[in-house]
């Protein structure tokens, strides 16, 4: 494929692309209708605490707003290798306008991407269905409108962080796996190479979706040497290396700077402890007990790790798995919650919240229903095993290792497109009155998903916030 022309709007994508964009576009002014006040203060003042204090889209962290304003590394090196030197440009442009006009164009610059990277994961949403699956226009239409009316990727088009880039980065390479597996063609090398070094530069455990499609679409050649070697190991190695050199470059000195600050304030506080008088101490202890409640229930939302250090700080052994399935894997990522609306685990929301209606359940249901359909009538597609091994694969790092389990829903772009994809063998499978009623179905789902997630994303949206520092 020519490297560019895959981003050209094919004649039959037109109408809906205008309409999609134009959606997007709604809710991105929207959101910085709503932050625009209190976000676009002039000079350079700590935009940090105003961000991490005032942003709080469910478990999204405002990071790409930070490093826009202000550039550093702010991102984890080893999850995200590639990410603070993507925004870098953005940085220099926000310096620019900011040093013209003195205000901070960070909403307005982030837009930018998110808005490109969301449009084209409908385009190629709608392409997978249509070209890779082989549904009818109306179908593969239907079925990427169903796809963004689910709650986690209709708020992911607004989201300033890195998973809306993920999504996009992900489902084009579907696509383009999908292709070569259609026509009988391999994943050369150098586009695995490529493909690994970008998306797994901005999101690490995302580059193992990148050799799970060398492998469903090479198949044995996937283990010849040159591939492994030069479309494998070499693009990790080099990522890697990347990691490691922008972690002792620029995360090391000031993790020590820190370490020493924290002992030198250490010290000051015993100084000062040896002067209080006896009331003053009591004072004190009595505002560490609360400060230790507030970090007990903290690590109660956030599980029992493996073990308490390097990557396995990160996973959860004694967070519930069977509500996490329905209250949040499938259940806030397709229907927001009614309670709690786009509170932080880490923050304010409790792990686990019950939807008011039954409803909320058989919708949940039906969806899953027909999807558990869908892996059947395509069990026989390569393409949806590669889909599946997608979802596999994070299934095992958030299910089982309990990587981010507490806030799973946040990660419904990396793996949500599967429902879809595998509801889309029944479209193509189904004939007759059952193919009319499984279009009834679906879109009855479409209309109620956009309507209820849409309702009350607006709702939310609609409503500034007062500049109050």
């Amino acid at each position: 494929m020519t490297p560019f022309k895959i981003f050209k709007i094919k004649p039959e994508e037109r109408v809906q692309a205008v309409v999609m964009l134009a959606v997007i576009v709604v809710f991105n002014a929207l959101f910085i209708y709503r932050m625009h006040d209190l976000f676009m203060q002039e000079g350079f003042g700590p935009y940090w605490k105003v961000f991490e204090r005032e942003l709080h889209l469910s478990g999204y962290d405002p990071l790409t707003y930070l490093g826009v304003s202000n550039w550093d590394v702010v991102y984890n090196v080893y999850r995200h290798p590639l990410l603070a030197f993507l925004i870098w440009p953005l940085y220099l442009l926000n310096e620019g306008l900011t040093a013209i006009f003195g205000i901070n164009f960070v909403q307005y610059i982030v837009a930018v991407p998110v808005i490109f990277a969301s449009f084209y994961s409908y385009i190629f949403t709608y392409r997978i269905h249509r070209e890779v699956i082989q549904l009818r226009r109306y179908d593969a239409t239907l079925l990427s409108a169903f796809y963004f009316s689910m709650a986690y990727i209709m708020l992911s088009v607004i989201v300033p962080d890195h998973f809306t880039i993920s999504m996009f980065l992900l489902l084009i390479t579907l696509y383009i796996s999908g292709k070569c597996i259609q026509k009988g063609r391999e994943l050369r090398w150098w586009q695995s190479a490529i493909f690994f070094f970008i998306t797994a530069g901005v999101t690490l455990s995302n580059g193992a979706k990148i050799f799970l499609s060398g492998f469903f679409v090479n198949l044995k050649h996937f283990f010849r040497p040159k591939y492994l070697l030069l479309g494998v190991v070499l693009p990790a190695a080099l990522l890697w290396g990347v990691a490691v050199t922008e972690y002792r470059t620029s995360v090391l000195p000031k993790e020590k700077a820190r370490k020493e600050a924290k002992i030198a304030k250490q010290k000051r506080l015993e100084e000062q402890l040896a002067l209080m008088t006896p009331e003053q101490k009591q004072a004190y202890e009595q505002k560490q007990l609360q400060r230790k409640v507030r970090q007990r229930l903290q690590a109660a939302k956030s599980g029992t790790p493996m073990k308490q250090y390097g990557f396995w700080k990160w996973t959860d052994v004694t967070t519930s798995r069977t509500k996490t399935i329905y209250e949040n894997l499938f259940g806030e990522t397709i229907q927001f919650h009614q309670k709690h609306f786009l509170e932080d685990t880490l923050v304010f929301r409790p792990v686990f919240v019950k939807y008011d209606w039954l409803w909320n359940y058989i919708v949940e249901a039906v969806i899953l229903l027909l999807a558990a359909i869908g892996i059947w009538c395509g069990r026989r597609s390569r393409f949806l095993w590669l889909a599946l091994s997608y979802f596999g694969f994070d299934m095992f790092i958030h299910l089982i290792l309990g990587f981010g389990i507490n806030e799973i829903f946040i990660m419904a772009p990396h793996w949500l497109f599967v429902i879809p994809f595998a509801i889309g063998y029944v479209f193509y499978r189904s004939k007759g009155c059952q193919h009319k009623i499984l279009q009834l179905s679906v879109l009855a789902l479409t209309c109620y998903l956009w309507a209820y997630n849409g309702w009350l994303l607006l709702n939310f949206l609609r409503t500034p916030i007062s500049a109050v520092l």
